[in-house]
């Protein structure tokens, strides 16, 4: 490979890099502003990275808009920015859009999907609000399955965090001991799989 050539990949990665770690920069910047309540601060930082796609400073975004911290509340728009970030595998965004189709009841095939996607990374969340689902059932839509609503609801309670705990505690009340049992055993086979992204639509 020519000299010439070499170099300016080598510049073009640099570059890249430099970017990327200047768009973590200003994200973590956000984030801390946010928690601070400073949301003029963080919509400043958030709006150059949203407009390039990063999912992290969308899902920040759209919290802001759906709880009207610093701008105007706007949940069509918040939803809009969780939906982009959940098309890019993020979990926070996933969360968010399948927590709003389970929770009102519309859309619940695709959003059960979002929820499952969000819970497989990690999402803590999402691991117990689809715990819930399958403890409950909606209707014919989704059927009660009690080991598979204890097996997330355990993920959730992991390290005996109090409110996921107390969850699980009053959802295995209501549980056989084989049903408890089976949960377990699906709890503990289950691993993290992060960047899982949402079938792309058709035509898309």
């Amino acid at each position: 490979m020519p000299l010439r050539t070499r170099s300016l990949i080598f510049g073009c990665l640099a570059l890249l890099l430099c970017s990327t770690l200047y768009g973590a920069s200003n994200l973590a910047s956000a984030r801390r502003a946010y928690k601070k309540k400073e949301y003029a601060a963080a919509f400043k930082l958030l709006a150059p990275l949203v407009k390039r796609g990063d999912p992290g400073a969308e899902v920040l975004l759209g919290r802001m808009y759906l709880m009207g911290h610093g701008v105007l509340r706007d949940p069509a728009e918040a939803y809009k920015l969780f939906h982009s970030a959940a098309q890019q595998g993020d979990a926070d965004g996933e969360f968010y859009i399948g927590a709003k189709a389970v929770l009102s009841h519309e859309g619940l095939t695709s959003g059960l999907e979002y929820l499952r996607l969000s819970a497989e990374q990690g999402n803590r969340d999402a691991q117990l609000l689809l715990g819930q689902t399958y403890l409950r059932g909606i209707g014919s839509a989704v059927r009660p399955d009690p080991a598979r609503a204890d097996m997330w609801l355990r993920l959730a309670a992991k390290n005996n965090l109090p409110f996921y705990r107390l969850q699980l505690e009053a959802a295995e009340r209501q549980m056989t001991a084989l049903q408890i049992a089976k949960g377990k055993a699906l709890a503990a086979k289950w691993k993290p799989k992060h960047g899982l992204k949402p079938p792309a639509s058709p035509g898309s």
